[in-house]
């Protein structure tokens, strides 16, 4: 569609995030040159074509002046008209320094009756926590038994006489990887731990059977030391079985197969019942974006993070990659300075480890991310932190360790879906929010992952893949918390049970994050 009009109004044409801030809006349609735009403040001439998703600026910006959106700057201009595209021939990537010397602690966040009333149908674990889900998990503790632990869970969850009586179970899944031997004993190793503690005691877990082989890192005698707190803290059927001691492949996955049938009764004796969304952990996540995930899935997710923060809930924010030059966007936002100066380190640690292998985090976009409108790092990230809401951010946690705080957590965390999602759920996520632009089957193997549509075009083409379409806020003119009510309406009844498309599907990824890997 081409939209070429005289004196169409700018509001008609394109979005501006921060009016009276920001020097540049957002073509809601492809844009001919030629066309005339009504605006306040007087009218103008669109100079050249400008494609759907891409920035035009709405005033003139001056040689060495920040280009600004949602107020804070992502590029330097080199001088470019009121009416001309914004590209990267016409802009620098760079962005203003900020210093910590301006941060100002944010007001406590306020709890809210409103949003601390709403229910949802969870499990009660005995560790305090409230699951989403009630799966039985079978965890290799290594790439040496995946294969394995795959057949088992995949022969009785396949089978649908297995779970015919037992209707509290929502399935028997397996975390299949290529971690815990053959690599470095320190780093990788621990937080394959980390991710797998996380698994174990996750409260979408009713219980769960790990497999090893016996002789890799992460054996029966290192694992079983490492969770043992964790056991005796969550009370859970924890089962174990080694390959090497149990007679070999098919004895193993027969055995396997025996002791998680006997099993199942216990597991299936928790009921769903109602709690307060405070109970609530929400992972925020975005994939495969396009220019309009910055303007409507992104802040749409970020504002029911805000409203489950608000009932006294948690959310999880990461993808650390994508916050480059947001410093100055959150400063004020991190709940003290110490944990504004552990957010840069998060962020230092990854421009030092890209640089000694020699990229730079621009490497983060993708042709598909340029060519729909996001022209640098800097204004991708400015959208990408939107999924964070508007409260405080209350700490920041390492990849897979659990969030204990109330409130908005910024998980360590690489940029890659499946590696980010796997450490957001291992921190005790328990439903996700996935924004997309292009579109993306991904799922998690324990955490239901709600897929949000950044446009209305998307949402048609993967109807059986997205599950809810945030292109409403363009198409339909809905303001973000309109539809961020409807949003958090979807966010209970998925929390309650019902299934997500990528539940449907079975996509049931699992992929830790390799330490020393650039993953952006």
């Amino acid at each position: 569609m081409i939209t070429k009009t005289a004196d169409k109004h700018l509001n008609d044409l394109a979005i501006i995030m921060a009016p009276g801030l920001d020097q540049v809006a957002i073509a809601k349609e492809n844009i001919e040159a030629g066309t005339r735009v009504d605006a306040q403040g007087g009218g103008f001439e669109i100079k050249d074509y400008v494609r759907k998703g891409h920035r035009f600026a709405i005033q003139d910006i001056s040689s060495g002046e920040y280009l600004k959106q949602y107020g804070y700057p992502f590029a330097r201009s080199k001088g470019i008209q009121k009416g001309q595209t914004v590209t990267t021939e016409n802009i620098e990537n760079v962005v203003p320094d900020v210093s910590p010397k301006d941060f100002s602690a944010p007001a406590a966040t306020p709890l809210k009756k409103e949003y601390k009333d709403k229910k949802f149908s969870g499990f009660a674990r005995k560790d305090g926590r409230v699951g989403t889900r009630n799966y039985y998990l079978v965890v290799p503790t290594s790439m040496c038994v995946s294969e394995i632990s795959l057949q088992v869970a995949s022969s009785l969850d396949s089978d649908p006489e297995t779970l015919k009586n037992y209707k509290n179970i929502d399935g028997i899944v397996a975390i299949p990887h290529t971690e815990g031997c053959g690599c470095d004993s320190t780093v990788q190793i621990e937080r394959f731990l980390r991710v797998i503690k996380g698994f174990v005691r996750h409260p979408n877990v009713g219980g769960c059977i790990l497999i090893d082989l016996g002789c890799e890192q992460t054996n029966y005698e290192r694992m079983n030391t490492y969770l043992k707190a964790t056991c005796e803290e969550n009370l859970k059927p924890i089962d174990w079985i080694t390959v090497q001691k149990s007679g070999g492949t098919q004895q193993t996955i027969e055995g396997a197969k025996k002791i998680i049938l006997n099993r199942l009764k216990e597991v299936n004796a928790n009921e769903r019942k109602p709690f307060s969304i405070s109970e609530l952990v929400v992972g925020t996540e975005c994939g495969s974006s396009d220019s309009f995930s910055g303007i409507t899935a992104n802040p749409l997710i970020g504002n029911v993070a805000d409203k489950v923060i608000f009932a006294g809930g948690k959310a999880i924010l990461s993808e650390v990659p994508e916050m480059v030059g947001t410093f100055g966007m959150l400063l004020n936002r991190f709940r003290s300075l110490d944990v504004a100066n552990r957010f840069q380190e998060k962020l230092k640690w990854y421009e030092e480890l890209a640089a000694r292998m020699g990229y730079t985090l621009q490497a983060n976009l993708v042709p598909k991310n340029i060519s729909g409108g996001l022209i640098n790092n800097y204004v991708k990230s400015l959208g990408a932190v939107m999924k964070g809401g508007t409260t405080a951010i209350e700490d920041i946690v390492e990849y897979g360790d659990t969030v204990t705080k109330k409130g908005l957590s910024i998980m360590q965390g690489p940029g890659s879906d499946l590696e980010s999602m796997t450490g957001i759920a291992a921190s005790g996520a328990t439903v996700m929010c996935f924004s997309t632009g292009n579109g993306t089957p991904t799922g998690s193997a324990i955490c239901p992952i709600i897929k949000i549509s950044s446009n209305d075009s998307t949402f048609r083409n993967m109807r059986e893949d997205m599950d809810f379409n945030a292109g409403r806020i363009i198409s339909e003119n809905i303001s973000i918390d309109g539809l961020g009510n409807e949003l958090l309406e979807k966010v209970i009844v998925v929390s309650s049970g019902e299934k997500t498309w990528s539940e449907k599907w079975k996509q049931r990824q699992f992929q830790v994050w390799t330490a020393g890997k650039l993953s952006l």
